[in-house]
């Protein structure tokens, strides 16, 4: 299987990839996000990461790209959640939204957009844009709504400008961690740090490659892992590994991101071309042109051409997300002056929200009001689409994935194979434990589309883009909690 199969995948419940499809159709294509997702949740200790790649541990058994777990009992837990294998974010919708999909657009799923900026003066100053992530974090901690955030942070032992994953449980170790760099932290690497440190609720932050990967944990069904070959113990234990880490995040905050750049950006340009000391650096951002926030107050320039040109990550060629399409909320500082565009698209990051926005530590506009950042979201977020697909018109009506569905084939499979029902229910159980099994599939509620969107154009026109929607059509903050 190619590498282009794999990213152009658009079956709603697809043939489920494997550990040797991810190897040679991910990692060795160069697609791999190397958000090291695989490594977090395998059951058995078999991957981890060689460098900034997934590899196979030393001295296993068999050719790199084989698993003897895979190809004996069966697992593939790596694969289930890998963000570059389907189903991809457009099919996933239904289950990251469970079924209700408010208003949509190339952007993704919403329920409200605006733009908002932190009103502490100090998140402002170190934090990117509007100093709204930052703000509502430190907040979501001091309030309780959560106990520590995933973030990516230059911390005590990092080399300056490139953050590493880390877990913050208090208000300060939140605000320190403000900031982006524009080079590759595996965020996702720190979930594995929640259960010794007895967080239970965190948030998690990270761009959109490590937010689908996050999802996949949660909602990929653990029937993928059921098999006629291993006990229901071996079940509980694979269930646990790719559901666990999930199970332990209460809202996901994600990053708009186009692209990260190759360290050599800053090692080579900044240091040794530019002549800037690195920690000497406080900050970068991108406005249409690279900015080098110096701690001095001073901001040096890099064309965007030439960062891209020279600089990009290859391996971010192979994302289609812009705007982190399944997050509980996405951020980004697009076409604003010290300001965040939020996007709210599930209940529970507008319940958030709305408690964060009633502590007064936030301002906020209507989208409306901000015409330039909404046209940006729309052009920035179909460009990337069309890196992976052909032109997107009809994201809406993907076929969804369906746990259900999902659910019913590993069922199948099983029967077909000779097991016993008592002894696949014994499998189930073991997999689902106290929670709740598949339901039934519900009739999949594409959401409304953005008021007066034009939709695609006659052959030989220019795409006229949607208007900023209205605040009674999702266009403005949900407004603070009552009380």
């Amino acid at each position: 299987m190619t590498a282009q199969t794999m990213n152009d995948t658009t079956a709603a419940t697809p043939a489920r990839p494997t550990f040797k499809q991810m190897i040679n159709g991910v990692v060795d294509a160069g697609a791999c996000s190397e958000c090291g997702s695989c490594v977090v949740v395998c059951p058995h200790l078999i991957i981890e990461m060689n460098g900034r790649k997934p590899a196979k541990r030393p001295g296993s058994e068999g050719a790199h790209d084989h698993c003897g777990v895979s190809v004996g009992i069966g697992c593939d837990a790596c694969a289930a959640v890998c963000p570059r294998l389907g189903p991809r974010e457009p099919e996933l919708r239904d289950a990251a939204f469970d079924g209700d999909r408010g208003w949509e657009g190339i952007f993704g799923v919403y329920r409200h957009v605006f733009v908002a900026r932190a009103r502490d003066p100090a998140a402002l100053a170190r934090g990117q844009d509007g100093g709204v992530v930052t703000a509502l974090l430190a907040w979501a901690r001091e309030s309780g709504a959560i106990d520590g955030a995933v973030v990516a942070a230059v911390g005590d032992g990092d080399a300056p400008c490139f953050p590493a994953p880390k877990l913050a449980t208090t208000p300060e170790q939140i605000r320190a961690s403000a900031g982006s760099w524009y080079t590759y932290s595996p965020n996702t690497l720190a979930l594995k740090l929640l259960p010794k440190a007895g967080v239970a609720r965190a948030a998690f932050v990270g761009v959109p490659c490590q937010i689908t990967a996050l999802r996949k944990m949660e909602r990929i069904d653990p029937s993928r892992l059921l098999g006629a070959a291993k006990s229901p113990t071996v079940h509980a234990r694979q269930r646990n590994a790719m559901r666990g880490p999930a199970e332990r995040v209460a809202v996901s905050v994600g990053l708009f991101c186009s692209e990260v750049f190759r360290p050599e950006l800053m090692t080579e340009r900044v240091a040794q071309q530019m002549g800037i000391a690195l920690d000497q650096v406080a900050k970068v951002n991108i406005k249409g042109e690279v900015l080098i926030h110096g701690k001095d107050g001073g901001v040096a320039t890099i064309s965007l051409d030439e960062a891209a040109r020279d600089y990009q990550r290859p391996e971010c060629r192979h994302c289609g997300d812009f705007s982190a399409e399944l997050a509980d909320i996405a951020c980004g500082g697009v076409g604003t002056d010290r300001a965040t565009v939020v996007v709210l698209r599930s209940e529970r990051g507008v319940a958030l929200w709305r408690e964060f926005e009633a502590s007064g530590r936030v301002d906020v506009w209507p989208i409306e009001e901000h015409k330039k950042a909404w046209n940006i979201l729309q052009r920035l977020a179909r460009k990337q689409r069309e890196r992976i697909t052909p032109p997107t018109e009809t994201d809406a009506a993907r076929p969804q994935y369906s746990a259900a569905d999902e659910a019913a084939q590993a069922r199948r499979a099983l029967a077909a194979a000779g097991c016993a029902e008592a002894d696949i229910e014994a499998r189930l159980q073991a997999l689902y434990g106290a929670g709740g099994r598949a339901a039934d599939r519900p009739a999949s509620r594409a959401g409304h589309p953005i008021p007066g969107d034009p939709g695609a154009p006659a052959p030989g026109e220019k795409r006229r883009l949607p208007p900023p929607p209205a605040p009674g059509e999702g266009g403005a903050s949900p407004g603070p909690a009552a009380g």
